[in-house]
């Protein structure tokens, strides 16, 4: 029998135990050709799984997990973990290792005439920059000691001792230069050729093929930020702050100029799901009248800065909330967010060209742009991403559990628990006068409803993240003043809370006085009041009547000679914004069914009202519903009635006693048969069936009762109204405040089966006026 073909990864594994090997020899040059053999074969691997779905878009085989936990080109990406932990160990005695290392992701990566590789192979490969990152905060970490200088107690700042510290110092800026090398990729594996050499269509299909590469690339260099800054690692804090700083550049210089928007910040990598010609006509309207519309390259270069904007300030306002929250030693997470906010770098050339100085306006902009971004909860959707990365920044200062316990995460879920970060920020920078020109720019874009993403939705989503600013500013939170002290300290943070506050709550009125101006303007859709029309109608005409005592209603129409009288069914306060189109208040889920539910029981109601005019035989009985002398008096009437009998008492007293029979032990139950049927069937208030009688309850006074057929009402039937061929008409009555009454109105006729009604009374009662409604 043959033995079995060794599988892929064992080979992978035999090829990194080889180098594995010449690590702990410190064989630097049996190490580089073990390593390039190893890297050879799995690109080999890559490339031979390499293929296309049928819509075109890349695919790999190696994505398959099959019955595995983990799909293979993952188990592949594995072997790499190993090999950074011994290349970190040995990095004192020689960073030969770790330098090469560190370029493994861009050996990776296919080269001039390979095949495309897929999204989720390319960013599994981009992921091994990280790793690489956390074994060598692992070994700094494992080596750091508390910094005691000369006659002063120990401050809360770690560093490495010795050859440590200078081994690390050497070996990071390449490892850092290694990364941002990877920069250089997308050009070549995507096609960016010359402009001339491609249409339009062609260069935005390979600018949308690049994006998951540049995405990830940029929100792994924020991980390692957040990963030297939470290990408090100066020196990598300060070069991968620098990293993430100039990271746009690499992209900028391969483009054109930006486009020139008037709403640059309500453009957004969603865009690059869509075709060059549907792309272009969605960003025409946030540009300038004057200006021809964008290139392929101006329109991504925007799009790739915007989320690199995007990425600094989350990436800020969280490395912000470790230090207000204190979940670190010392202030390294305030000091990286500050120098990154103001985009501080060694070399000025590095600086966003043309960026405007760090300005109040631009940071609460840049904070509701965010707020824009559209669905959160939709998988693949920008918001979505941007949550997850801050929830995967935050996953490190998970605290350590105990195994076999259950605990409840400590960390981040989305960027909804930076609002302190935020607010910080922003109090940091409020100017001393006047508001920067924020209300008079916000105010114009509240105007123009049309460019927003979600319309009206925007501009709800935009006042609700200004509630929740203007809720936190009026409460103690101290994290607000010591963050305001660390970002800025020379002010006064009760000073800048109170100014916030006003812009904040001007901010909000110019907004909410433009949408009311927009909604007393606009009408009520009158699509939407004939669908709510329909709807009920509908219901009307088909389902069963919503009547309490009654079952086998028949429903449907009426002929004019069945004396229909007219009913009004109204539900008030109904908000208007509900109404219109697009709607300007987030819809109710059940608004539809509230209204179709709610003209149902009105109905019934109806019915039980012209029930309650019918003629009833008086009977007088011996005792009351909990007394065996009742039901003895009640068996010749409940003969009469017909089928279906139904009596319904007061909920109140004789109610209560029959609940009381039902629990009871059986010695202590009266001589009668007392039985609870489904409920399902019975509906109203149900209490029980007693010698075969369903007893309901109902706001009837104490001694009174009624005994009825539950047959007794035959049909529901409903005339035509006007215009004619309806049998419902719906019309929205506007009162105060944007709120108002739906009408519904229904022209309803009854038949009723030849079977008599008792009011029965307890010999002790005296009636004195009418019963009331049961309902």
């Amino acid at each position: 029998m043959k033995d079995e073909l060794p599988k892929p990864e064992a080979i992978l594994e035999e090829l990194a135990d080889k180098v594995a090997a010449q690590i702990e020899l410190l064989a630097p040059v049996a190490f580089d050709g073990a390593f390039r053999e190893m890297t050879r074969y799995h690109r080999f691997l890559l490339a031979l799984g390499a293929s296309r779905d049928p819509n075109g878009a890349a695919f790999n085989f190696a994505e398959i997990a099959g019955n595995a936990w983990n799909a293979p080109h993952k188990e592949w990406i594995r072997q790499y973990r190993r090999l950074f932990e011994r290349a970190a160990d040995k990095l004192v005695d020689d960073s030969h290792f770790v330098r090469s290392l560190a370029y493994v992701s861009g050996r990776l990566m296919p080269g001039p005439g390979d095949p495309e590789l897929s999204p989720n192979v390319v960013r599994a490969i981009l992921d091994l920059g990280p790793l690489l990152v956390g074994r060598l905060e692992a070994w700094v970490t494992k080596r750091t000691t508390v910094e005691t200088r000369q006659g002063q107690a120990a401050e809360p700042r770690l560093a490495l001792a010795g050859s440590d510290a200078k081994a690390y110092e050497s070996v990071v800026p390449e490892i850092v230069g290694a990364w941002e090398s990877l920069l250089h990729c997308p050009p070549s594996m995507y096609s960016w050729r010359e402009r001339s050499e491609l249409t339009d269509v062609e260069r935005w299909a390979a600018f949308r093929a690049s994006w998951p590469f540049l995405w990830q690339h940029l929100t792994n260099t924020a991980y390692c930020l957040a990963t030297a800054v939470w290990n408090e690692d100066e020196t990598g804090a300060a070069l991968f702050r620098e990293a993430l700083v100039r990271w746009v550049h690499a992209v900028d210089h391969r483009l054109d100029d930006r486009a020139e928007l008037r709403h640059r910040r309500l453009l957004f990598p969603s865009i690059l799901d869509l075709n060059w010609p549907e792309a272009s006509a969605k960003a025409a309207p946030l540009g300038y009248d004057y200006m021809p519309p964008p290139t392929p390259d101006q329109l991504f270069a925007s799009v790739v800065l915007g989320a690199h904007d995007d990425t600094v300030l989350l990436t800020s306002a969280l490395l912000l909330f470790w230090t207000i929250n204190e979940k670190q030693a010392s202030d390294i997470g305030a000091r990286t967010a500050r120098a990154l906010l103001s985009r501080e770098a060694s070399d000025d050339d590095h600086r966003h060209a043309g960026r405007q100085p760090l300005s109040f306006r631009s940071l609460f902009l840049d904070l509701l742009r965010l707020e824009t971004t559209g669905e959160r909860y939709r998988n693949g959707s920008y918001a979505a991403d941007l949550d997850h990365s801050v929830a995967v920044l935050d996953n490190m200062t998970e605290r350590r559990v105990v195994p076999g316990r259950v605990f409840t995460p400590s960390t981040l879920h989305g960027r909804d628990g930076l609002l302190l970060s935020d607010l910080v920020i922003l109090l940091a920078h409020v100017p001393d006068e006047g508001d920067d020109g924020l209300k008079e720019r916000i105010t114009a874009l509240a105007h123009e409803e049309e460019v927003l993403p979600k319309g009206d939705g925007s501009l709800r989503d935009i006042l609700h993240q200004l509630g929740r600013f203007q809720s936190t500013l009026e409460q103690q939170f101290p994290a607000l003043d010591r963050g305001t002290q660390l970002l800025s300290p020379d002010r006064d943070p009760e000073r800048s809370k109170a100014r916030l506050r006003n812009i904040v709550s001007e901010v909000s009125n110019a907004i909410g006085e433009k949408r009311r101006h927009r909604l007393q303007a606009r009408p009520a859709d009158p699509a939407k009041l004939e669908r709510l029309r329909s709807a009920i109608e509908e219901a009307l005409l088909t389902s069963e009547v919503e009547t309490p005592f009654f079952r086998g209603v028949e429903v449907g129409r009426a002929a004019e000679s069945d004396g229909a009288q007219w009913r009004d069914m109204t539900f008030s306060g109904i908000g208007k914004a509900q109404l219109t189109e697009p709607p300007m208040e987030s819809p109710s889920s059940n608004f539809d069914e509230m209204l179709v539910s709610g003209a149902r029981e009105m109905a019934g109601r109806y019915a039980w009202a012209a029930f309650c005019q019918r003629p009833r035989i008086e009977a007088a009985v011996a005792g009351r519903a909990e007394e065996e002398a009742f039901w003895r008096d009640l068996r010749p009437l409940v003969q009469q009635v017909g089928p279906e009998p139904v009596l319904v008492i007061s909920r109140n007293a004789e109610g209560r006693a029959l609940r009381r029979f039902l629990y009871a032990p059986a010695a202590d139950r009266p001589g009668l048969t007392i039985e609870q049927r489904p409920r399902a069937s019975r509906r109203a208030s149900y209490i029980a069936t007693v010698e075969g009688v369903d007893v309901f309850g109902a706001d009837f006074r104490s001694g009174e009762a009624w005994l009825f057929s539950a047959t007794s009402l035959r049909e529901v039937r409903y005339a035509e109204t006007t215009p004619p061929d309806r049998h419902a008409e719906l019309t929205f009555e506007l009162g105060e405040e944007m709120k108002g009454t739906l009408r519904v109105r229904v022209r309803q006729a009854f038949k009723w089966a030849d079977t008599p009604t008792f009011e029965l009374k307890a010999p002790d009662l005296t009636a004195t006026g009418k019963m009331e409604d049961p309902r």
